[in-house]
């Protein structure tokens, strides 16, 4: 009777799991997008919606991850400012669309700029590490 019991059990925490896991995909226009080009042919990219959500692709890797409020606020008043440009030569090359505008590419990354944060964000996966 143990058995079952612990086996039922284990059945209940996999399927909770499993429905915890299993988020949907965000939807709408994507608040910030940001594109990585390297010279060696890597391409990496992020698309961060309003709620947090952010898919994040690094070559054939995606991950998902839900940024904080606080960190969504450092997004928005950076977007309120510039994009600054950056070169052709920058490795990587950057380009970067706030909301469903034309991407600004190559983006430059000065300093707490929307490009350096979100290329920050590409590293770390998250703005503060």
């Amino acid at each position: 009777m143990k058995r079952i019991v612990v086996l039922l059990l284990t059945l209940i925490a996999v399927a909770s799991l499993a429905a915890c896991s299993a988020a949907t995909e965000p939807t709408g226009t994507p608040a910030y997008t940001v594109t990585r080009s390297w010279s060696n042919g890597m391409e990496e990219k992020a698309v961060i919606y309003a709620d947090g959500r952010s898919v994040m692709t690094h070559g054939e890797y995606t991950e998902r991850i839900t940024l904080p409020a606080d960190q969504m606020a450092v997004l928005a008043a950076a977007a309120a400012l510039a994009i600054p440009a950056g070169a052709n030569s920058d490795d990587p090359i950057l380009g970067v669309t706030i909301g469903d505008s034309a991407p600004v590419r190559p983006a430059g990354l000065t300093t707490d700029s929307l490009p350096e944060l979100l290329n920050r964000l590409l590293d770390s996966h998250t703005l503060f590490p």
